[in-house]
């Protein structure tokens, strides 16, 4: 629990609070930590929990891990080493540098033990609604199981979410006006027809989903939506079962009883990534739809980089940190992120989908340029 005063005031002044404890908030914590810095994690569900999410990491988040000391092959992770693409009947098998894949309950719990191990302080059921800035630290507003309070800290790091609310809507955030919607689910146990090692992707018309085993051979599916698919389907698994069933692979036994996590719209850009005492990065910072299985990458990587500036606001805040946060932000994320939305604007064609997957069958190789690149470790300089 957090200690609060009679005013209401946490008890201490925090060098880092991290609103959000997904992926890039756990281990913005952890490497703030590690660096000495007094930091609180704060999330606003209780741990461990799912998420509408791929739960696929490409060999340059698993990069990012190993780098953070962070075993994720311990937590019984599934190998990835091929990516069928599916549309129309016809399937591309084209063979990718080894991944991982993993649930988000088991991950993210995993991560924020880790950015405890080194110090960081964890406080779950924790809603951040407000923030506001002061000249040597900025306060934000909370509810701790129904107990309202207020945490000081010298620097915030936003990282909650395509959900988030602690940002205003209209603080530098837009939406695409054609953006689909994630949603995701877990089935408890494997699947026939879907072996481990492979991440499985049905092309449809209403949208795409990806299948994958992970930990204990449970079948993990994640899919990006129209917006209205769901309603018009009469609810998600139908959508999804029309999904997989147009694409040729087999609808899941089971998969009306399965229960859904959903993500809000996912392609978005937030054109100012700072304010005073506040960094913002992960998915609040601006994401695009990922086909290319690369989320989990851009948030460690961004978790990663900021770590130098975050040091220097936490001493003496300048607005100059901020537009470097911003620059930097842009230069790591800015080609990968052009890179999926083409992707994804083919995959809304059918018939160029089609295509490609018939050529793709024939030559495998010629997905090799877009697989590198996907792949490749990310710059941080």
């Amino acid at each position: 629990m957090i200690c609060f005063s009679a005013a209401g005031k946490a008890d201490r002044l925090w060098d880092v609070l991290v609103v959000g404890a997904g992926v890039a908030g756990a281990m913005a914590a952890y490497g703030a930590a590690r660096r000495g810095l007094s930091v609180l994690l704060i999330d606003k569900a209780a741990f461990p929990r799912g998420k509408a999410c791929g739960c696929c990491l490409n060999q340059a988040a698993v990069l990012l891990l190993e780098e953070a000391q962070f075993n994720i092959r311990a937590l019984g992770a599934t190998p990835l080493d091929r990516f069928y693409l599916a549309c129309g009947g016809t399937t591309a098998k084209i063979p990718i540098p080894s991944g991982l894949a993993i649930s988000r309950e088991v991950l993210d719990m995993a991560l924020i033990n880790h950015a405890q191990n080194v110090g960081a302080a964890f406080m779950p059921r924790t809603t951040a609604q407000a923030t506001a800035a002061f000249s040597t630290h900025r306060e934000v507003s909370v509810v701790q199981d129904g107990i309202v309070g207020s945490v000081r800290a010298k620097i915030v790091l936003v990282a909650d979410g395509l959900g988030g609310r602690l940002l205003r809507a209209d603080d530098g955030l837009e939406i695409a006006a054609n953006s689909r919607v994630g949603i995701a689910g877990m089935l408890e146990y494997p699947t026939q027809g879907y072996a481990p090692g492979i991440i499985y992707m049905a092309c449809g018309k209403r949208g795409y989903a990806g299948l994958v085993t992970v930990e204990n051979q449970r079948l993990h599916i994640a899919a990006a939506l129209d917006v209205h698919a769901a309603r018009d389907a009469a609810g998600a698994a139908n959508a999804l079962a029309e999904i997989i069933r147009d694409s040729g692979l087999p609808v899941p036994a089971g998969l009306p009883a399965c229960r859904w996590h959903g993500a809000p719209a996912l392609t978005r850009h937030r054109s100012r990534l700072f304010e005073t005492r506040l960094f913002v990065l992960g998915d609040s910072a601006g994401y695009v739809e990922p086909f290319s299985g690369e989320g989990m990458a851009w948030a460690l990587a961004g978790a990663k980089r900021i770590l130098p500036l975050l040091e220097q606001a936490v001493t003496e805040w300048r607005d100059e940190l901020g537009l470097q946060w911003q620059k930097q932000f842009r230069k790591l994320v800015g080609s990968r992120h052009r890179t999926c939305r083409a992707v994804t604007l083919v995959l809304r064609n059918r018939a160029i989908t089609r295509l490609a997957v018939e050529a793709l069958k024939m030559s495998p190789g010629l997905a090799g340029p877009l697989v590198r690149q996907i792949n490749r470790p990310v710059a941080m300089a």
